[in-house]
């Protein structure tokens, strides 16, 4: 995967403050939309797609909203990376397996809907907003190689510290790896987590907006 990091950095203290910028309008959106989800949950089958709809600009609010408190953690206190980096790494890989799982519900449900929603979802703008994030991602989710490595850091530090394969030992590994990073301003861009992850926030705002069109009027 190439890097997503700028040929001229900003500096660590630039990073957060634009994320300071964003962040409380990334909360503001997550709230509204957790009450979208309470708001349809047990309206039946008829309501099915609704509730995926909810459900997916939802889980985009999440991970939008998580990836700029942990991104912003980085750049503000780099030697608490090994910590920051893991927690990262566990939305990363959501931000991507868990969008497309989420899609497609929505894709299956859509073409499923009957009755009082069967017309609730453009079905072609759908399909180009789908096929449009998931070019934008392809860089991240087709380097199978990384998308691993997140999976062992999910399974074997971040989650349980304490694997059923590994015991202590990849935990330990993940922290002598993170003490053998540089810790002056702009090093978090050298992290891939952190430049896939800012590869993946701006698709996610891509998606977030043309899903804004697909309910039809």
């Amino acid at each position: 995967m190439t890097s997503d990091a700028p040929s001229d950095p900003p500096t660590n203290a630039d990073s957060a403050a634009a994320l300071d910028r964003t962040i409380p309008v990334s909360l503001a959106s997550l709230e509204f939309r957790a009450r979208d989800v309470e708001s349809v949950a047990g309206t039946g089958d008829d309501g099915a797609v609704v509730r995926s709809f909810a459900a997916l600009k939802f889980l985009l609010g999440q991970i939008d909203f998580d990836m700029r408190v942990l991104m912003r953690a980085m750049a503000l206190d780099p030697v608490a990376r090994v910590t920051n980096e893991k927690l990262l790494a566990l939305v990363l890989r959501e931000s991507i397996s868990g969008v497309f799982k989420a899609l497609g519900d929505l894709q299956r449900t859509a073409r499923l809907q009957a009755e009082l929603f069967s017309d609730f979802i453009e079905l072609e703008l759908l399909t180009a907003a789908q096929r449009t994030f998931k070019d934008a991602v392809r860089e991240v989710a087709d380097d199978r190689a990384f998308m691993q490595s997140l999976i062992d850091i999910r399974n074997e530090v971040a989650a349980h510290m304490f694997s059923d394969d590994n015991g202590i030992e990849s935990a330990a590994a993940w922290v002598v790896s993170r003490s053998a990073m540089p810790r002056d301003d702009d090093a978090i861009f050298a992290s891939r987590i952190f430049t896939a992850s800012m590869l993946v926030l701006r698709a996610l705002h891509a998606l977030d907006v043309a899903l804004e069109e697909v309910p039809s009027s």
